[in-house]
């Protein structure tokens, strides 16, 4: 693969929340500043990228193969233990999530139960088709979306209002950046470059592929939350749980076509299928080295009923939305800053060590 399928997997990953109720709790906590707190953790990713691109300067191999090196074996199968449940709560949540919200916005009939399996067999029917075909699908239909959300946002021009915007200090910009960072978590997809390693050929594409995915998709979200902003101001966003749905529900196009919501909730089902597919390859990917096995196919079905079941354990939908921030607020948290800081201090501690007795 190269740099952008890589480009791709971590955009899918990191992006698809903006479609659910993620944009609402931050206007809510920032007010006129939203779009400020979701553009700021692009500076603050960038020191964990930067760390571990350092520490793959200095070792071969994916995610598992270097914590090994640097480790050792029980060190590394703790470090993929932590990255395991990472993707399989991020899985697990996403589904739930896209899950209720398909069944709120496009099909009320629908048992719940059939929702979410629907989710889940055409996320696994993904992963049996492997992350390269995975990684090629997002990187074809990635320009579509892009483009499809470019339109929403263009077609609300008549409805924008910049007396919306204010108070242009929001909450103030201290607690825009407290906020912001709380919840960068959100992008520990792009520790998906580090976990595949060698697939993605070398650093060259590992780093251009982690820059340009994870700044596309932060500033995407940045401006479609100001967007947001600049249409229904943030009083009335308070009130939305679904903000884009809102944006995509409010553009008309003439009487023969009307509106486009239901083009842009195939889009969303699009990228949530994608995001969780990706989340559970990932996760068998890890569980699969840990245990030297050879292939992760077997273990896909398993650890998607396994999803499933995580996903259903809430009892509605508001408490899987403050799960969701909690889990953001210190697991993703924790190994997105956590896991680079550590292989980076082990690989200097290494260097200096070797260091010291080529000296001797």
């Amino acid at each position: 693969m190269g740099i952008s399928e890589g480009l791709a997997l971590v955009f899918l990953n990191t992006f698809p929340r903006i479609f659910l109720t993620r944009p609402a709790q931050t206007i809510e906590a920032n007010a006129g500043l939203a779009w400020f707190a979701v553009a700021l953790p692009l500076i603050t990713l960038l020191i964990p990228v930067y760390m571990l691109l350092y520490v793959f300067q200095r070792n071969q191999g994916d995610i598992y193969a270097v914590t090994q090196q640097l480790l050792g074996k029980v060190g590394a199968r703790a470090v993929s233990l932590v990255l395991i449940t990472m993707f399989v709560s991020d899985a697990a949540l996403l589904l739930r999530q896209f899950a209720e919200n398909t069944l709120l916005t496009a099909l009320p009939f629908m048992e719940f139960n059939n929702a979410i399996s629907w989710y889940t067999v055409n996320a696994v029917i993904l992963c049996y088709l492997g992350i390269e075909c995975i990684a090629r699908t997002a990187y074809i239909i990635l320009p579509f979306g892009v483009a499809s959300l470019g339109f929403v946002m263009a077609a609300l021009t008549p409805f924008y209002d910049i007396n919306l915007l204010g108070p242009w200090q929001g909450h103030g910009f201290g607690t825009a950046v407290r906020s912001g960072i709380a919840v960068s978590g959100i992008n520990f997809g792009v520790l998906i470059l580090f976990v595949l390693g060698p697939v993605l050929q070398n650093l060259r594409t590992i780093k251009r592929a982690a820059i340009f995915g994870l700044g596309g998709s932060t500033l995407l979200k940045a401006l479609s939350i100001f967007v947001f902003t600049l249409t229904f101001g943030t009083k009335i966003a308070l009130e939305k749980t679904i903000p884009f749905f809102e944006m995509a529900r409010l553009v008309y196009l003439n009487r023969y076509i009307q509106r486009v919501e239901s083009l842009f909730i195939m889009l969303w089902v699009i990228a949530g299928i994608m995001s969780i597919a990706i989340d559970i390859y990932i996760a068998c990917y890890l569980l699969t080295r840990a245990l030297n096995l050879s292939t992760p196919r077997p273990l896909i079905a398993s650890l998607a009923l396994l999803v499933t079941g995580i996903a259903m354990i809430p009892p509605d939908i508001a408490s899987v939305i403050r799960l969701d921030t909690i889990v953001t607020v210190t697991l993703h948290n924790a190994g997105l800053y956590g896991i680079p800081l550590l292989l980076f201090a082990a690989t200097v501690f290494k260097g200096r060590k070797k260091k010291s007795w080529t000296s001797a």
